[in-house]
């Protein structure tokens, strides 16, 4: 286990126990298991009870197009510095993808392959219900992990906290590249900028709020429920962070430390 992220993860641990309630850790605790499966009707009911005010994003949010590369050639994938204080550098497209704004793969939390139905009943790591073994706090840079299985040793998933870092280190601008909707996260420190396209998520058979959302997987687990991960979340109005179903098909951006 990496020791940075082990040290990064105790120390969120420790702000989510010490932390007063009216901090965003603790008012982000999700529902009970009992509401996991709820078919979303606006947005996933799984995701926690009380929705925290919209994280403060550019006020030049909009729909315009870009088709401003932000790579430098097309031999994708590529490793975006995006100054951040952690140094880690993120990914310039998905995994399963092609390019910044092509969708790619949809991968359940800790699976490595894409498959036609995401439910409890073809969740690997649970009894068919969302009765689930943990696969640990972090499964970045592990055989659960999708980005490092299919991308090779330098990229992993990213750790909730990376995620974090992210949106508190960029402004945020719902814009299309290419006629594909989706965020572009660009530095407040150096200018640099990558493109996560609205890609929605799978649930069932169903491919849901294409266009709309994006759902990205981090690599961590919620430290009191093990059918739940943490993922980045997006629309046009707001970038934030929930825990979700693990059965989910969803979203990977790898980052990378190296």
């Amino acid at each position: 286990m990496n020791m940075k992220r082990l040290i990064i993860f105790l120390a969120y641990l420790l702000m989510t126990t010490t932390v007063p309630a009216q901090d965003h850790h603790v008012r982000r605790q999700p529902k009970s298991v009992q509401q996991t499966k709820t078919k979303p009707v606006a947005k996933p009911q799984s995701k926690p009870v009380t929705k925290p005010s919209s994280r403060p994003v550019s006020k030049a949010r909009s729909s315009q197009p870009s088709n401003v590369p932000l790579c430098p050639d097309n031999h994708h994938p590529h490793m975006i510095d995006l100054g951040l204080p952690s140094g880690t550098k993120w990914a310039c497209c998905n995994v399963g993808a092609d390019k910044p704004e092509a969708y790619g793969g949809y991968y359940a939390w800790g699976e490595t392959e894409t498959k036609y139905e995401y439910s409890w009943k073809t969740y690997k790591y649970c009894d068919g219900t969302s009765n689930c073994k943990s696969l640990g706090w972090d499964i970045a840079d592990t055989s659960y992990d999708v980005a490092h299985v299919k991308w090779g040793d330098r990229w992993v998933l990213p750790l909730h906290d990376q995620q974090e870092e992210l949106m508190n280190n960029c402004t945020c601008k719902w814009m299309t590249m290419n006629g594909v909707a989706g965020e572009k996260f660009t530095s407040k420190r150096n200018g640099a900028s990558i493109f996560l396209p609205a890609a929605g998520y799978r649930d069932d058979s169903g491919l849901d709020y294409v266009g709309s959302y994006g759902f990205y997987w981090s690599s961590t687990q919620n430290p009191s429920y093990s059918h739940y991960a943490y993922y980045l979340d997006f629309n046009s109005a707001n970038v934030d962070w929930y825990g979700i179903s693990c059965y989910l098909g969803q979203s990977v951006r790898p980052v990378s430390s190296n």
